[in-house]
This record gives structure tokens, sequence and C-alpha cells, in this order.
């Protein structure tokens, strides 16, 4: 294949590199799609994602009678993100993805044969009710991997003008005459580098989460020192090579240290790579405690409320690890796990045994977890709960009467029924309730030490790596800018002024979802595939429009007004 031609290149086939291929494709255009991955691991990360969307006053929320606004969700978006002065391309990303999502990311997916399940979830509420004012999390039927499916089917229904190399890793961007022509490649065990020719690429490569040497490198300061050991939760192939190569052509690389990792992870029971870990969703009834046994306060850490600052708090002690402590009946309930793998109802779409799942919790789920993870421990008592636990931790840190007693505390507050309930916890857990999509997931009020929920169940949560919030800055079409010192001056953070590399263009979490950083320091969950969809669809629209880069902010305007 050496000296072959396309008109467009893009490197990566996870969600982002297949919605930009689809759409180029759509407009006419020839694309050979590259990527490192195997054929049936096509779509990345997505493809093991559980499918989440946020979306903004949706048919399915209009259904459900959620009040939602654009106004509102970029209000609770600004609110989270803590954007700096700079990021002027990361917020205006931010309100090009709130007030698009609906049309340009659901509408076109529903085109292509996806579908959202009709109740709408409610995650990242905040802890104080600072994160999503309403339920905005729309899950796909199919999970994740029902996604990709749909998007990889329509791709390959365009025949001969699209070529997919599988394996195939690209060793460097071609750059002539200040514009990125093409690429260098090789097969990824080895051979022979080729050269491809093209009039664009699009660097849809996934974020630096495979990297863990680079994420601890870039571990947030205001999180102390890094763990030692951080489970991996990200595509392997994410190891930010081409932000690298991005870099050498004087592109801009921003916000790195700005991460979404995760606190309520563990190793993952049939692990396919090293530190292979999985992300759950913990029981909200269960109790949440530090490595000593002591009860997190005086705000309580719930999981799904706050995905920093059950992070933050894990940070507090060194030992980078914390305890969920339930029964079998609060674990059978509410345990679940983000993700197509451990979701086969959803990915296989089978409707009854999904709503069965719903009505009576999910024992097998919390059986293979208990037999076959080693973070889990089960036992009769305390006494053995606490003695299974120091067996699994290792570090002598557990102070078995403070968990006993943290325990006993919560189930006596019970006890007392519910007009006398002073514990936050409990005060959340009614609300949870109180919203439907929470209500069948919920226990009922069940003591932790109740007989006839039993076993005792203890869970040890890890934080691991999963997600990059920063990336290749772009503007507005997806076109990659260059550093200020590499613009004669310019600066990307001006709109407009900022000079873009012709022929290089980047979308989804290479980055950053997009400008570089649209989440800012926090996200709203539902919020990563979602962009890559719009950011992979912009990238071929600009492509394809085949605008001078000189009116790059008026063609960027009127993409984002949807002209």
């Amino acid at each position: 294949m050496t000296g072959a031609r396309a008109d467009v290149v893009v490197v990566g086939a996870g969600i982002a590199g297949l919605v930009a291929t689809l759409e180029l494709l759509e407009r006419g255009r020839r694309v050979v799609l590259l990527d490192r991955c195997h054929p049936g691991e096509v779509g990345g990360l997505a493809r093991e994602a559980f499918g989440g969307m946020f979306m903004v006053d949706t048919p399915e929320q209009r259904f459900s009678r959620i009040p939602d606004s654009v106004p509102l969700a970029l209000e609770d978006w600004l609110r989270i993100a803590e954007f700096d002065d700079a990021d002027v391309w990361p917020r205006r990303w931010a309100e090009r993805y709130v007030s698009r999502a609906r049309d340009d990311v659901g509408g076109w997916l529903r085109r292509h044969g996806v579908r959202f399940f009709p109740v709408v979830n409610w995650a990242e509420r905040g802890v104080n009710g600072d994160g999503n004012s309403v339920p905005r999390f729309h899950l796909t039927w199919g999970c994740g991997q029902g996604l990709v499916d749909a998007v990889w089917g329509s791709v390959q229904g365009h025949g001969e003008r699209v070529e997919v190399r599988f394996r195939t890793r690209v060793t460097e961007l071609i750059e002539e005459d200040g514009r990125v022509a093409g690429c260098r490649f090789a097969p990824e065990d080895g051979g022979e580098e080729s050269q491809l020719r093209a009039e664009a690429v699009v660097v849809a490569a996934g974020g630096v989460g495979g990297n863990l040497e680079l994420v601890r490198r870039e571990w947030p300061a205001d999180l102390g020192t890094p763990p030692e050991r951080l489970l991996m939760g990200s595509h392997l192939y994410a190891d930010a090579a081409m932000h690298e190569e991005v870099k050498r052509l004087g592109g801009n690389v921003t916000h790195i240290s700005r991460m979404w990792n995760y606190a309520d992870a563990v190793r993952h029971p049939k692990p396919r790579r090293p530190l292979h870990g999985v992300k759950l969703i913990p029981p909200r009834s269960g109790l949440l405690l530090d490595p000593t046994g002591r009860r997190y306060g005086p705000t309580p850490v719930m999981p799904t409320f706050d995905a920093r600052h059950a992070l933050e708090r894990m940070s507090e002690d060194r030992r980078w690890y914390s305890w969920l402590i339930c029964n079998w009946k609060i674990a059978r309930r509410e345990l679940d796990v983000s993700g197509s793998e451990h979701n086969p109802q959803l990915r296989q779409k089978r409707p009854g045994r999904f709503v069965a799942s719903v009505l009576l919790g999910k024992p097998r789920l919390v059986a293979h977890f208990a037999e076959n993870c080693p973070d889990f421990v089960t036992a009769d008592s305390l006494p053995e709960l606490a003695r299974k636990m120091e067996e699994v931790s290792g570090d002598g840190a557990l102070e078995p009467d403070e968990m006993e007693a943290a325990v006993r505390r919560y189930d006596d507050t019970i006890d007392r029924g519910k007009a006398l309930w002073n514990d936050d916890q409990l005060r959340r857990l009614v609300q949870l309730r109180a919203w439907r999509g929470d209500r069948l997931r919920t226990a009922r009020f069940t003591r932790i030490t109740e007989p006839k929920a039993g076993p005792l169940m203890a869970i040890r949560l890890q934080p691991m790596a999963r997600k990059s919030l920063g990336g290749i800055q772009t503007d507005l079409g997806c076109r990659v800018l260059r550093r200020a010192s590499a613009a004669s001056g310019a600066s990307p953070a001006e709109p407009g002024e900022g000079e873009a590399i012709p022929g290089l263009y980047a979308a989804g979490e290479a980055a950053g979802f997009g400008g570089g950083g649209l989440h800012g320091k926090r996200s709203l969950e539902g919020t990563f595939l979602g962009a890559c969809v719009l950011t992979g669809r912009v990238a071929a629209q600009t492509i394809a429009a085949g605008a001078d880069p000189a009116r790059r902010q008026e063609e960027a305007l009127n993409v984002a007004d949807g002209r």
C-alpha cells in the first residue's frame, strides 16, 4: 500500500472514529480507517461501556415529565466544570454539546437504529445537590456494544468506499508545506512501514488512560501523591502516542492532568489485561468506610452521587482504598456493574429478563463477584467479616471495633423509625426512592446485620484510571490548533485567532471530548459517549465542507447553529 491515497484517514476505530468515518461516507468521501485493535475489538472502550448518554429535553424526559431545558443543563454543567478564564474553546464546546446533544447525537443515532431505554437515570446528583438537577442519563438499549454495532453496521454498508485496517499502528503524521498530508503506519505485530496520502487526517485514538505511567505523572495535584496501585479501566491503546505526534507538529495538547478516574472499582474477576479493573455501581444502602473501618463523615460518601468527591475522600488516606459494607439482600437489589460485559440482559436486548432483573435484583451477578473477585468477602458475623477484610488488605489498617461500631450505629438509627432518622445517608435514600428510576433499584431500609438479609458482605473499592478530560485542543470545527508559541504569538484560547494546522482534525477523547476539555474539571456523567458522537460528526462535516481555515470561526459558528 506504499504511496496509496484516500480522501480522509481516520486514526482510531473507537466510537468517535466510527462516527467520523460514517459521516464522511454519507457525505461522499473515501475513507481509510486505521486501528491497532483486533476486528472483534472494534469500538474501543465504547464497546465495553454501559452506554449512558447525557441529553437534554428529550422525548424520554418528556414522557417521564422531567422538566429539563438547555439553560438549566448548561447552568449545571458550568457549575461543575469550573472553567478557567482561558478555557474559551472548552466552554464553547460545552455550550455546543448541551444545546445540540438531543438532535445531533440522540436524533442522529436513532436514524441509525440506536434506541434508548424509556426511563431516564439520575447520575451525578452532587454531594449537596450541585450536580444534575434532573435525570439526564439516557441508557442505550444494547449498552455500549449495541451503540457500536449500530454504527459499525452502517459503516460496513458503504462497501468499497471504506477500507479498514486493523492491527495497524500510525507511526508518524506526514506534514508538507505546513499541512498534514497523510501518515505513515506499520503492522502492530511488526513489519514494513507504509505511507498513506490524504487530504485530511482525523485523530480519534482515545485518551491517555491506557498509559498508567503518564497518568501517575500527570496526577491531579489536589489529590496528592498518586496511588502505587492503580487499576486499568481504559483501553490499552489509549496511550497518548498520537497526542505526542500532534505536539511534534506544534499542536496544542492541554489539561492532561484533568482526568475522570473512579474510586469504586475492583479487580476484574477474569482479567484480560494487566491490572484489569471494572467499575462497580456499589450499593447505595451500604456503608462506605475508610481503611481503618471508620465511616466517612460528617457528610457520608454515597456511590453515584459525586464520583470526584468519592475520589477526593479516598485520597485522604495514602493506602488508597475504601470498604463498602452491606449484606446479601442489599447487594442483590443494588449492586451493578458499569459496562456491557456484566449486563447481558441489556447487551443482548432481552426485555423480559431485563425487567426481571429490575424486579428481582441480580443474584447471579452478586454471586459471580463474591466467588471470583478477590476484593469481595462474605461472612456470617462482623468479627468474621473483619478477619477476612484484613486478609484481603494485608496492611493491618483495619480496626475491627471501629468497623463494628459504625455498622451498629447505622443499624440502631434504622431501628428508631423514619420519624427519628438523623442520618444524611438515610435521608438521601428516601430521596432516591422518590424517583421511579431508582425506586426498584434501591433496597427497602434494612439493617446491615439483619440475620435474614445475610450473609454480610465487604467490598474493597480501589481507584481506577478511566477517561481523559483534557486533550488535543480544537476549534468548533474540530481543527487542531497550534500552541501559542507555534502560531506566531497568537493565542489558541482566543476565538478566531488561534492558527489551525491545515488538514489535521481531532475528535472524541483524543480532543478532550471537544476543544481540549469540554468538561472542565469535573463531569456530569453520560457526557463521554455523546461528546464522541458529536465531535466525530463535526470533524467529518468540516472536512466535507472543505472550508478555508482562514474562515474557521464563521463556519464553526454556522455548524454550531446547525446550518
